[in-house]
């Protein structure tokens, strides 16, 4: 029965290292075909390793066999490098060995408290409980952060690391006093004791949460930022055409009465010449890409003139309506890391292209951005922040604007073809 009950205990603790990997450290599954395979192969390796350490019962031994076999699991259900696969596995051990020995002192306060003999079950109860309180911390953590890029840093690990210790130590010492008291007063301490570990568990996901909300407000400075810079450079843009474009007409009149002058004197082949060059002129001007609406504009014309300079052929179609509903901040989360993708994307395509169409009729409006990637870049390490999962970078963050107004998002890609379509269920003012 202990044996039996020792296995289990592992096996939940192999579930919390899981929940901590997907929730909170953001490793990258592997071939995601063959997970229940390796899921099951996993659970057969920690059934066999937790007997063998029971029946050796050698906690050297016992501690090098649980780190290497852990290490293991790791690396082979997750795709990262091999030393951020070590570092996540000495995190994850450190603190999972913090948090179950404040969950083993709170069952076991708990069962002295009440005065029950369940010590043969203290570390399945321990086991289940540190289970839950991750899976819920891993919830309101995937709940609040801003985008899936966002996990646990460094020097915040570090920080969690140092408050853990802190507490442990302080659920140590009261460990150790326990025995100081008896009849009521033990009673008592026991229940100042498991109040304590309670509060050390919400303190956790206060931290969490504080995190989480400070990144949030970092994304949406980052936004904001991009929307103004958005619109500044629009405004130049306009106002350097408009300079232009005045320069031309107060030279307007000089040019017509030479073209009537050459008119005058037969020399047609002069004309042609010379309405040749007014119309590369005027096409200096540039043209304004609108869509009817200002904020789009301004972001849409900042990655027209770009394409432009590099060599990428660029279409827009269709327009918004005026009493679009969308709010600002969502509009520029939006187009500025759909267009920015897809920029970023044909640059480095061979045949550079990008279609951006937007429509709409009495119930929807509707967003697609079309554009030419380099499918060949897909293993190249330099290019990986462009290449992660092709638009990877920023698509969180638009699903999260979309789903603000019940609308539909939807990827497809082909072999050198990337395709976003947005449909946002439409609201007049």
């Amino acid at each position: 029965m202990e044996l039996f009950l020792s296995v289990l205990a592992d096996i939940i603790h192999f579930a919390k290292i899981i929940v901590v990997c997907n929730m909170f450290v953001g490793l990258q599954k592997r071939n995601v075909k063959s997970s229940k395979f390796t899921m099951l192969f996993s659970n057969i390796a920690i059934i066999i390793t937790s007997t063998i350490i029971y029946v050796l019962n050698n906690y050297p031994i016992e501690l090098l066999l649980y780190l290497a076999v852990i290490f293991l699991l790791i690396y082979f259900l997750y795709e990262d490098k091999l030393y951020r696969i070590i570092m996540v596995t000495a995190e994850i051990i450190l603190i999972l060995s913090m948090i179950d020995t404040m969950t083993v002192a709170l069952v076991d306060f708990i069962v002295k408290l009440l005065l029950l003999n369940w010590n043969t079950v203290c570390e399945l109860a321990a086991a289940i409980i540190s289970l839950l309180l991750l899976s819920v911390l891993g919830i309101l953590y995937k709940k609040n952060k801003a985008t899936v890029s966002q996990q646990l840093g460094i020097f915040t690990m570090l920080g969690l690391i140092i408050l853990l210790a802190i507490d442990t130590l302080v659920v140590s010492a009261m460990t150790i006093g326990v025995d100081l008291y008896e009849g009521f007063s033990k009673m008592v301490y026991l229940s100042a004791v498991i109040l304590v570990i309670l509060g050390i568990f919400i303190q956790l996901a206060a931290v969490i949460i504080l995190f989480t909300q400070r990144n949030v407000y970092k994304e949406k400075e980052m936004i904001l930022n991009t929307y103004l810079n958005a619109q500044k450079n629009h405004y130049e843009y306009l106002e350097n055409r408009e300079k232009e474009t005045k320069k031309f007409r107060h030279d307007l009149r000089s040019h017509m009465e030479l073209v009537s002058s050459l008119i005058k004197n037969g020399e047609y082949d002069k004309i042609d010449d010379y309405i040749k060059q007014m119309n590369l002129k005027i096409d200096t001007f540039g043209n304004v890409v609108t869509v009817h609406n200002g904020i789009v504009d301004a972001i849409i014309n900042q990655y027209y003139v770009k394409a432009k300079q590099n060599g990428i052929e660029m279409e827009v179609r269709g327009m918004f309506p005026v009493d679009c509903v969308i709010e600002t901040f969502d509009l520029c989360t939006i187009f500025s890391n759909a267009l920015s993708n897809a920029y970023e994307a044909a640059v480095e395509a061979e045949e550079k292209y990008i279609l951006l169409e937007c429509r709409y009729t009495d119930q929807n409006i509707i967003v697609l951005v079309e554009n030419s990637f380099n499918h060949k870049m897909k293993n190249n390490d330099k290019q990986s922040k462009k290449n992660k999962d092709y638009h990877g970078f920023g698509l969180e963050n638009i699903r999260d604007s979309v789903n603000k107004y019940n609308g539909f998002f939807d990827i497809e890609k082909n072999e050198n073809k990337f395709s976003l379509k947005i449909i946002f269920n439409y609201v007049g003012k």
